[in-house]
């Protein structure tokens, strides 16, 4: 039955012209090798005039399936006719097709994009990034791969980087920090919003106060508790969001704690 399945799309697909549409139909009914023969019949398909920014319902284009499924020659077939814009192209979702690629574990195919140019620096709305995708996913070789051709290991949005979401699943990677060399984190209070990039925060264990660096599109209200670390300069970086106040002593958000306002009345 499958046998005769594939002979009538042959038939159909040397009958009339092919899309990017169609490919993208064969690649998620499980076809890409009918897709990569279809890229490899001049007679119904001219890959140089095909939309290949085209995508499915979710944003994906044929690229970034053929990728996250790790089918390494169609990626190979269809990488010379991409623009760079479609070969950095987000999904619904964010993703690349080197992220996906990335967090499915094919490490073939991620090597074939950085060598066609993918970024490898593209971050989604929630600070996702090809590496943070494979850590997570525990696929180390990859990961090796994205350190060498110079990938950040950057935290998320919330504050979280991918040896932290790799050691939350569980997984070990070679290119990973040892525990004994990580700093340990330490325990802290917003008390003052500075820029969208710095908070002032007081540390729990001596009441000193620092000046920490996070994301600038992450939120963290004053009075928030919150762990930090500290790098090797002594500078630190907020890790982790613990909890927020949720009522302020004082009708002022930004007025620290412990210092109310004697004619305010209490905020419910």
């Amino acid at each position: 039955m499958l046998f005769h399945l594939r002979s009538a799309v042959r038939w159909q697909r040397r009958a009339f012209s092919t899309s990017s549409l169609d490919l993208i139909a064969l690649i998620k009914s499980s076809q890409a090798d009918i897709a990569l023969e279809t890229l490899s019949d001049g007679a119904s398909c001219t890959p140089q005039t095909m939309d290949w920014a085209t995508t499915d319902a979710y944003g994906s284009t044929a690229l970034t399936l053929a990728a996250r499924g790790g089918h390494i020659a169609l990626c190979q077939a269809i990488l010379p006719h991409v623009t760079p814009d479609v070969l950095n192209q987000a999904n619904m979702f964010g993703s690349t097709a080197l992220m996906c690629a990335s967090a499915s574990g094919h490490a073939a195919v991620c090597k074939v994009l950085l060598e066609a140019g993918a970024d490898i620096q593209v971050r989604t709305r929630y600070g996702s990034t090809a590496l943070s995708k494979a850590a997570e996913a525990g696929h180390d070789a990859i990961v090796t791969l994205l350190l060498v051709k110079g990938a950040e290991p950057t935290a998320n949005v919330m504050g979280k980087t991918p040896w932290d979401l790799a050691m939350e699943k569980g997984h070990i990677l070679t290119a990973a920090p040892s525990v004994q060399n990580e700093a340990q984190p330490v325990s802290a209070r917003v008390t003052r919003i500075i820029s969208s990039a710095h908070v002032e925060c007081v540390l729990a264990s001596d009441g000193s106060a620092v000046i920490v660096t996070k994301q600038e599109n992450r939120l963290v209200p004053v009075n928030a508790e919150v762990r930090l670390v500290q790098d090797d300069q002594g500078s630190y970086r907020l890790q982790e969001l613990v909890s927020s106040v949720t009522k302020q002593r004082c009708l002022h958000p930004r007025r620290a704690y412990e210092k109310k306002c004697v004619d305010c009345p209490e905020r419910r």
